[in-house]
Protein backbone atom coordinates (compact mmCIF):
# COMPACT_ATOMS: atom_id res chain seq x y z
CA UNK A 1 0.00 0.00 0.00
CA UNK A 2 1.32 3.16 -0.87
CA UNK A 3 2.12 5.88 1.87
CA UNK A 4 0.05 8.79 2.56
CA UNK A 5 1.27 11.89 1.13
CA UNK A 6 -1.43 14.16 2.23
CA UNK A 7 -0.90 18.04 3.15
CA UNK A 8 -2.23 20.04 5.87
CA UNK A 9 0.20 22.90 6.60
CA UNK A 10 1.35 25.93 8.77
CA UNK A 11 4.64 27.51 9.04
CA UNK A 12 6.39 30.52 8.84
CA UNK A 13 7.56 32.75 6.10
CA UNK A 14 10.88 34.37 6.19
CA UNK A 15 12.05 37.05 3.46
CA UNK A 16 14.52 39.66 2.46
CA UNK A 17 15.87 41.96 -0.32
CA UNK A 18 16.77 39.75 -3.31
CA UNK A 19 20.88 39.69 -3.64
CA UNK A 20 21.39 41.24 -0.53
CA UNK A 21 23.30 39.78 2.53
CA UNK A 22 20.52 40.53 5.07
CA UNK A 23 19.73 38.15 7.52
CA UNK A 24 16.27 36.91 6.77
CA UNK A 25 13.07 38.00 8.28
CA UNK A 26 10.08 36.41 9.95
CA UNK A 27 7.08 37.96 8.00
CA UNK A 28 4.95 37.00 10.82
CA UNK A 29 1.33 35.52 11.20
CA UNK A 30 0.79 34.13 7.96
CA UNK A 31 -2.54 32.44 7.03
CA UNK A 32 -2.15 31.85 3.57
CA UNK A 33 0.94 31.16 0.76
CA UNK A 34 1.00 29.58 -2.28
CA UNK A 35 2.75 29.00 -5.70
CA UNK A 36 0.57 29.00 -8.34
CA UNK A 37 2.22 28.26 -12.38
CA UNK A 38 0.62 29.97 -14.84
CA UNK A 39 0.47 28.35 -18.57
CA UNK A 40 -0.67 29.05 -22.16
CA UNK A 41 -2.33 26.21 -24.00
CA UNK A 42 -1.55 25.64 -27.20
CA UNK A 43 -3.91 23.25 -29.38
CA UNK A 44 -3.43 21.59 -32.74
CA UNK A 45 -7.68 21.14 -34.04
CA UNK A 46 -8.68 17.74 -35.04
CA UNK A 47 -9.20 18.78 -39.05
CA UNK A 48 -9.41 14.86 -40.02
CA UNK A 49 -12.79 14.48 -38.73
CA UNK A 50 -15.99 16.75 -39.35
CA UNK A 51 -16.39 16.31 -35.53
CA UNK A 52 -13.80 18.08 -34.55
CA UNK A 53 -11.70 17.48 -31.12
CA UNK A 54 -8.15 17.95 -30.50
CA UNK A 55 -5.56 16.41 -32.01
CA UNK A 56 -2.58 17.77 -30.00
CA UNK A 57 -2.03 20.23 -27.22
CA UNK A 58 0.68 21.68 -25.04
CA UNK A 59 0.64 23.57 -21.88
CA UNK A 60 3.70 25.86 -21.73
CA UNK A 61 4.64 27.26 -18.38
CA UNK A 62 4.48 31.05 -18.39
CA UNK A 63 5.21 31.90 -14.99
CA UNK A 64 4.61 31.23 -11.38
CA UNK A 65 2.49 33.61 -9.27
CA UNK A 66 3.28 33.64 -5.29
CA UNK A 67 1.11 35.18 -3.22
CA UNK A 68 0.86 35.27 0.46
CA UNK A 69 -1.65 37.11 3.30
CA UNK A 70 -0.23 38.55 6.21
CA UNK A 71 -1.89 39.56 9.33
CA UNK A 72 0.92 41.25 11.68
CA UNK A 73 0.37 45.08 10.22
CA UNK A 74 3.88 46.06 11.58
CA UNK A 75 5.55 48.89 9.80
CA UNK A 76 7.79 46.93 7.44
CA UNK A 77 5.22 44.48 6.31
CA UNK A 78 3.30 47.55 5.19
CA UNK A 79 6.53 49.01 3.54
CA UNK A 80 7.00 46.59 1.44
CA UNK A 81 3.57 46.09 0.59
CA UNK A 82 2.82 49.82 -0.65
CA UNK A 83 6.45 50.56 -2.22
CA UNK A 84 7.06 52.13 1.08
CA UNK A 85 10.17 53.28 3.11
CA UNK A 86 9.70 52.50 7.00
CA UNK A 87 11.49 54.31 9.71
CA UNK A 88 10.75 54.92 14.01
CA UNK A 89 9.66 58.26 15.58
CA UNK A 90 11.40 58.08 18.88
CA UNK A 91 8.72 59.24 21.91
CA UNK A 92 9.15 62.75 22.50
CA UNK A 93 7.60 66.14 22.56
CA UNK A 94 6.47 68.44 20.18
CA UNK A 95 6.26 71.95 21.91
CA UNK A 96 4.01 74.97 20.14
CA UNK A 97 3.19 73.03 16.54
CA UNK A 98 0.76 74.93 14.65
CA UNK A 99 -2.14 73.38 13.67
CA UNK A 100 -5.51 74.59 12.52
CA UNK A 101 -8.90 73.97 15.24
CA UNK A 102 -12.75 75.00 13.97
CA UNK A 103 -14.53 74.34 16.44
CA UNK A 104 -17.35 71.36 15.69
CA UNK A 105 -14.63 69.54 14.25
CA UNK A 106 -11.20 67.59 14.38
CA UNK A 107 -8.06 68.85 14.60
CA UNK A 108 -5.26 66.60 13.31
CA UNK A 109 -1.56 66.73 14.86
CA UNK A 110 1.52 65.78 12.92
CA UNK A 111 1.90 62.74 15.27
CA UNK A 112 -0.28 60.18 17.33
CA UNK A 113 -0.01 62.20 20.10
CA UNK A 114 0.04 59.87 23.65
CA UNK A 115 -0.82 63.33 25.65
CA UNK A 116 -1.74 67.35 24.97
CA UNK A 117 0.13 69.59 27.74
CA UNK A 118 -0.90 72.69 26.73
CA UNK A 119 -2.85 74.81 23.64
CA UNK A 120 -2.69 77.85 22.84
CA UNK A 121 -3.40 80.90 20.12
CA UNK A 122 -0.88 81.25 17.98
CA UNK A 123 -0.33 84.88 18.70
CA UNK A 124 -0.51 85.25 22.86
CA UNK A 125 -0.30 83.11 25.71
CA UNK A 126 -3.28 82.22 27.18
CA UNK A 127 -4.05 78.47 27.42
CA UNK A 128 -7.11 77.33 26.20
CA UNK A 129 -8.99 74.86 28.82
CA UNK A 130 -9.16 71.11 28.66
CA UNK A 131 -12.26 69.20 28.37
CA UNK A 132 -14.17 72.73 27.65
CA UNK A 133 -12.19 74.45 24.77
CA UNK A 134 -10.67 70.99 23.11
CA UNK A 135 -10.53 67.26 23.72
CA UNK A 136 -7.79 64.74 23.19
CA UNK A 137 -9.53 62.47 21.56
CA UNK A 138 -7.76 59.22 19.22
CA UNK A 139 -4.32 61.27 19.40
CA UNK A 140 -5.19 64.21 17.94
CA UNK A 141 -7.80 66.89 19.39
CA UNK A 142 -11.46 67.97 18.98
CA UNK A 143 -12.77 71.23 18.77
CA UNK A 144 -16.21 71.21 20.56
CA UNK A 145 -18.89 73.64 19.25
CA UNK A 146 -18.99 76.04 22.59
CA UNK A 147 -15.35 76.27 22.60
CA UNK A 148 -13.45 79.71 23.12
CA UNK A 149 -11.07 78.56 19.91
CA UNK A 150 -12.28 81.13 17.69
CA UNK A 151 -12.09 79.79 13.45
CA UNK A 152 -9.30 81.68 12.06
CA UNK A 153 -9.98 84.66 10.40
CA UNK A 154 -8.09 83.73 6.91
CA UNK A 155 -9.49 80.30 5.71
CA UNK A 156 -7.40 77.26 6.34
CA UNK A 157 -4.57 79.68 8.72
CA UNK A 158 -3.51 77.53 11.64
CA UNK A 159 -4.51 79.41 14.68
CA UNK A 160 -3.62 77.53 17.91
CA UNK A 161 -0.21 76.34 19.20
CA UNK A 162 -0.07 72.74 20.70
CA UNK A 163 2.41 70.64 22.89
CA UNK A 164 1.79 67.23 22.95
CA UNK A 165 3.85 64.04 23.82
CA UNK A 166 4.24 60.98 21.60
CA UNK A 167 4.94 57.17 22.43
CA UNK A 168 7.76 55.22 20.10
CA UNK A 169 5.73 55.44 16.76
CA UNK A 170 6.29 53.39 13.48
CA UNK A 171 5.98 55.30 10.59
CA UNK A 172 5.77 54.23 6.85
CA UNK A 173 5.94 56.70 3.75
CA UNK A 174 3.89 54.80 0.97
CA UNK A 175 4.98 55.12 -2.62
CA UNK A 176 8.13 56.49 -2.55
CA UNK A 177 10.35 53.70 -3.37
CA UNK A 178 10.82 51.50 -6.90
CA UNK A 179 9.78 48.03 -7.27
CA UNK A 180 11.96 45.43 -5.37
CA UNK A 181 13.01 42.13 -5.68
CA UNK A 182 12.42 39.43 -2.42
CA UNK A 183 14.18 36.12 -1.42
CA UNK A 184 11.20 34.64 0.70
CA UNK A 185 11.76 31.06 2.33
CA UNK A 186 8.91 28.82 3.84
CA UNK A 187 9.28 26.45 6.71
CA UNK A 188 6.37 24.38 7.36
CA UNK A 189 5.05 20.90 9.25
CA UNK A 190 2.76 18.60 7.62
CA UNK A 191 0.15 18.00 10.50
CA UNK A 192 -1.49 15.85 8.06
CA UNK A 193 1.76 13.50 8.06
CA UNK A 194 2.63 13.85 11.77
CA UNK A 195 4.11 17.45 11.62
CA UNK A 196 7.16 16.34 9.13
CA UNK A 197 8.88 18.95 8.23
CA UNK A 198 8.75 20.98 4.81
CA UNK A 199 10.54 23.58 3.01
CA UNK A 200 10.13 25.95 0.31
CA UNK A 201 13.06 28.69 -1.21
CA UNK A 202 11.76 31.05 -3.56
CA UNK A 203 15.16 33.06 -5.23
CA UNK A 204 13.92 36.43 -7.04
CA UNK A 205 10.58 37.21 -6.13
CA UNK A 206 9.01 40.54 -6.98
CA UNK A 207 7.96 42.57 -4.78
CA UNK A 208 3.90 42.47 -4.64
CA UNK A 209 2.06 45.32 -3.99
CA UNK A 210 -1.09 44.83 -1.34
CA UNK A 211 -4.39 44.43 -2.62
CA UNK A 212 -6.43 46.31 0.11
CA UNK A 213 -5.68 47.47 3.47
CA UNK A 214 -9.03 46.27 5.29
CA UNK A 215 -8.73 48.88 8.14
CA UNK A 216 -12.23 48.64 9.63
CA UNK A 217 -13.98 44.92 9.69
CA UNK A 218 -15.61 42.39 11.35
CA UNK A 219 -12.87 40.17 11.08
CA UNK A 220 -9.10 39.90 12.22
CA UNK A 221 -7.24 42.33 9.33
CA UNK A 222 -5.23 40.64 6.36
CA UNK A 223 -2.82 41.85 4.01
CA UNK A 224 -2.86 40.11 1.24
CA UNK A 225 0.63 40.72 -1.44
CA UNK A 226 0.45 38.88 -4.97
CA UNK A 227 4.02 38.35 -6.72
CA UNK A 228 6.11 36.31 -9.43
CA UNK A 229 8.87 34.31 -9.11
CA UNK A 230 11.42 35.63 -11.78
CA UNK A 231 14.82 33.42 -13.12
CA UNK A 232 17.67 33.84 -10.60
CA UNK A 233 20.58 32.59 -13.25
CA UNK A 234 22.67 32.78 -10.35
CA UNK A 235 21.06 29.87 -8.83
CA UNK A 236 21.19 27.27 -11.66
CA UNK A 237 24.13 26.38 -11.59
CA UNK A 238 24.03 22.96 -12.88
CA UNK A 239 21.45 20.37 -14.63
CA UNK A 240 18.00 19.89 -13.31
CA UNK A 241 18.52 23.09 -11.03
CA UNK A 242 16.19 25.65 -10.66
CA UNK A 243 16.31 28.81 -11.50
CA UNK A 244 12.80 29.77 -10.15
CA UNK A 245 12.70 27.49 -6.65
CA UNK A 246 12.70 24.69 -4.59
CA UNK A 247 10.79 22.18 -2.71
CA UNK A 248 12.14 19.99 0.32
CA UNK A 249 10.33 17.55 2.65
CA UNK A 250 11.39 14.38 5.67
CA UNK A 251 9.51 11.60 3.93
Amino acid sequence: MAEDYSYLGSGIVLIREWNSKEPFVEVGNVSAFAIAPQTNTIELADNQNPGGGTANSVDRVTGYNLNYTFHDFNPANFARATRGKATSIAAGTVIDELVLAVPGSFAPLSRLASEVTTVKPVTGATTYEAGKDYRFERGMLYIPAGSTIAAPSVAGTPNIKVTFKNADLGHVEAAVTSQKFYEIQFYGANEARGGKMVRVAAHKVSGGVIESMGLIGNEFGAGSVPGKLLKDNAKATGQDISAYFYWQQEK
